[in-house]
């Protein structure tokens, strides 16, 4: 699966763009034993990314680092 990397945040996440044109933010979650999740945007949530940029990806990373499952949507992203 090809995917470009659109932003990199000092935040310990990433938005990336899938070959499907989907966006996805990568977020490094955890304590003692970090690993990385991904949750795909819905289309409100890329219309936000779209407006707001870093601001709302800031936002949304905030949630997941917060809850890291993020209600279900989280996946573990590839090694």
């Amino acid at each position: 699966m090809s995917e470009e990397v659109l932003y990199r945040s000092p935040l310990m996440y990433r938005v990336l763009r899938e070959g499907s044109g989907a966006l996805v933010i990568e977020v490094v979650v955890g304590g003692m034993a970090m690993s990385a999740v991904r949750v795909r945007l819905h289309a409100t949530e890329a219309d936000a990314y779209a407006k707001e940029g870093s601001h709302f990806s800031d936002r949304l990373a905030r949630e997941i680092m917060a809850n890291p499952r993020f209600g279900g949507r989280a996946y573990d992203a590839p090694d």
